[in-house]
């Protein structure tokens, strides 16, 4: 029996420490980030953060430290716009969340708001359960906890819950706190005089109108369609989430990793340092590395300073590699952020990936939980991503895109003959767009656009 030798090489990939420490660091926000940073510290004597120079119990001066934090933050951007007014107050107060501020506007949330009234209303004792009712809404403005639980959960009666309840209902925006669309509507006209029809309509007919049942209900109510349009008008009128108006992107300035400013026709990506934690060497263990003889002690300070220098050049990779994303992001996307959501292109992380010679698991970790502060307010790395469906001669239409034509094209219709998925894809087809019926039905039901049935029985209700 011979004995044979066969030599394969495999693909071995092995991680650089730092590339390893950068890796670890990317799918972190930046309020996790700040927490992995200090923990470090604590787990590392040879880390330090920078402190203030000044001391605490004497007043700095102003202009000192306004060139410090010029010196510690990556802020120098700050200049070009003070010379052309880009910043309207005094140069010395500006930090991190002014300049954010510049772009977002203050907003009070649902609970603050109803909370407000509540104290004008309840008695301390009612209060202390209202406070249950109006922390436990959703963000449409609804209680989808169960009566029972709450009352349970604070030792009173379902009752009594029920109660303060119907007296939240009341409150501005009215119909918050209902458990259901029909008691929200309800509540929004409780009090309108001659609105007996309409509350006939929505207490027994909601889910005919969802299907567009409008000569049923004509029967039902014994009315022509003159009066079920005015219905119909009032109907439209009332909020079905009347906590809509509140929501917003619950971002705390600290998770804003990126500022995007604009001179002339040109975007400019800046990474916000000032309030990120910036780690030093510590002179006192390096000093005592150099001069100690103790071998055990050595070996611990040389593992815990290569540590340290590991952890620092991986701060600089994850920053480095946020910028040179969201730069290309924002020259790829800039009609995105010129005209709107319609002028976005077709673009993927796998695309992305390609150009920068990145793996495209890295670009997903770094897009991962990263927000941008603009002048349309604080911005997702991942909403400049956007997926294409291949058209003609190779272009690409982004889903924003084709949802537009989409719209358009129902819109040039016939009122006599709607059109069906099916020659809707073909009117697309003719534009270069290759769409399925499948598709198209499903782009339809996000924009909640009625099928070819439900629109030709409201075109014939026109004006509705």
């Amino acid at each position: 029996m011979s004995i044979k030798l066969n030599l394969k090489t495999a693909p071995n990939l092995v991680l650089n420490p730092v590339v390893h420490s950068f890796l670890e660091f990317l799918p972190l926000n930046r309020a996790e980030f700040e927490e992995k940073i200090k923990n470090e510290v604590e787990a590392n004597p040879m880390l330090e953060i920078e402190s203030s120079e000044s001391s605490p119990d004497t007043e700095p001066d102003e202009n000192n430290v306004f060139e410090k934090k010029m010196e510690r933050a990556d802020s120098s951007f700050l200049y070009k716009y003070e010379e052309n007014g880009f910043f309207k107050r005094d140069p010395d107060k500006i930090d991190k969340n002014r300049a954010i501020e510049l772009f977002t506007a203050s907003k009070v949330t649902l609970s603050d708001h109803l909370m407000n009234q509540a104290m004008s209303v309840f008695s301390k004792k009612e209060l202390e359960i209202a406070k249950h009712i109006i922390y436990n809404l959703n963000k449409d403005g609804y209680l989808d906890m169960a009566i029972e639980s709450i009352a349970s959960a604070i030792n009173t009666t379902p009752e009594e819950i029920e109660r303060l309840r119907n007296i939240i209902r009341t409150f501005d925006p009215p119909g918050v706190g209902s458990k259901t669309l029909k008691e929200c509507l309800l509540a929004q006209i409780q009090n309108q005089p001659g609105s007996e029809k309409l509350k006939f309509l929505i207490e027994n007919h909601l889910d005919a109108l969802s299907k567009s049942k409008y000569f049923e209900i004509m029967k039902q109510l014994n009315i022509e369609k003159e009066e079920l349009l005015n219905l119909l008008t009032e109907l439209k009128r009332l909020n079905p989430k009347p906590g809509k108006n509140f929501e917003f992107e619950d971002i705390d300035y600290a998770e804003v990793d990126l500022l995007l400013l604009k001179k002339n026709d040109r975007y400019i990506v800046k990474y916000i340092e000032e309030g990120m934690p910036r780690l030093l060497l510590s002179q006192y263990y390096d000093l005592m590395l150099d001069k100690t003889t103790d071998k055990k002690t050595k070996s611990y300070l040389k593992e815990k300073h290569r540590s340290a220098k590991l952890f620092i050049d991986g701060i600089e990779l994850r920053k480095s590699m946020i910028i040179k994303i969201a730069e290309y992001l924002v020259e790829y996307q800039k009609d995105f952020l010129d005209f709107g959501k319609k002028w976005k292109k077709p673009l993927t992380m796998k695309d992305v990936a390609m150009v920068l010679n990145y793996n495209e698991s890295t670009i997903s970790r770094s897009v991962n939980n990263k927000f941008i502060a603009s002048e349309k307010g604080l911005l997702s790395l991942k909403s400049f991503f956007s997926y294409g469906i291949e058209g003609e001669f190779g272009f690409k239409h982004s889903v924003e895109t084709i949802k537009d034509k989409l719209i358009k094209v129902i819109s040039e219709e016939s009122k006599n003959h709607p059109l069906s998925d099916q020659e809707i894809s073909l009117k697309l087809k003719n534009l270069g767009i290759k769409i399925s019926r499948r598709t198209i039905r499903n782009y339809r039901d996000e924009m909640n656009i009625s099928n070819s049935s439900q629109r030709r029985t409201e075109y014939n209700l026109e004006g509705v």
